[in-house]
């Protein structure tokens, strides 16, 4: 597979969850707290009617049909995920809300779309699920697809004090602080108002920023 730079990119070191039922269905539990925490996604990336959204890492769709009900009839939305399980649950629910959505397989290293194309994109606990080695590249795939001035925010496991490990048992992949870590690569990718926070979720943190208006090239 040849990425946008002419790098030829092989998936073998990416973690994929297959198991898209199940995962869908333990988001399911988090209640009213998954949703106040959609909203609050929806919020931060002020995302209007007519806006085009992309939600990388999408996983069963429950984010990307929020996305979709928030920009209307008028906007569209794109949701990628590397596991056909997790594209074949999200498109099922996404039928059954009545929202359109447009989700394919795809990896976030090597994004299918042209440069500019998005007015915000989204990445929800999916960067520690991509190969270490090509985390930043994908940051830089997703400062490439948005347009000047476009948002992005990217949520990931954030080890709060006390807890012994990011994220509850049945999400985390590692003991891991994602959040620093992924503070790094949107700095070096060319982003700028750049800020990290907290959600409703103690172990969970966001971190947003915007493209700059004028084309500052990414760093890769």
């Amino acid at each position: 597979m040849i990425h946008a730079t002419g790098r030829t990119h092989h998936h073998d070191s990416d973690k994929l969850i297959r198991w898209a039922r199940v995962y869908d269905l333990g988001h399911g539990l988090l209640g009213r707290r998954g949703k106040r925490l959609r909203a609050v996604v929806v919020d931060d990336l002020e995302l209007r009617p007519g806006d085009r959204v992309l939600d990388v890492g999408c996983g069963p769709g429950r984010l990307a049909v929020a996305f979709a009900e928030r920009v209307g009839p008028t906007g569209s939305v794109d949701g990628i995920d590397a596991a056909v399980e997790m594209i074949n649950r999200a498109s099922s629910q996404a039928r059954k809300r009545g929202v359109i959505v447009t989700f394919q397989v795809a990896f976030a290293q090597q994004l299918p779309f042209p440069d500019a194309t998005f007015d915000a994109v989204a990445c929800t606990l999916a960067l520690h699920h991509v190969a270490e080695d090509d985390q930043r590249t994908a940051v830089g795939e997703m400062y490439r697809v948005l347009k000047p001035h476009g948002r992005l925010l990217i949520a990931e496991f954030h080890k709060s004090k006390g807890r012994r490990h990011a994220g509850p048992r049945w999400l985390r992949h590692s003991g891991e602080d994602m959040l620093d870590r992924t503070l790094g690569r949107v700095n070096a990718s060319g982003f700028v108002g750049v800020a990290s926070g907290s959600t409703d979720l103690s172990w969970l943190g966001k971190i947003t920023a915007h493209k700059p208006g004028t084309s500052i090239k990414a760093h890769t």
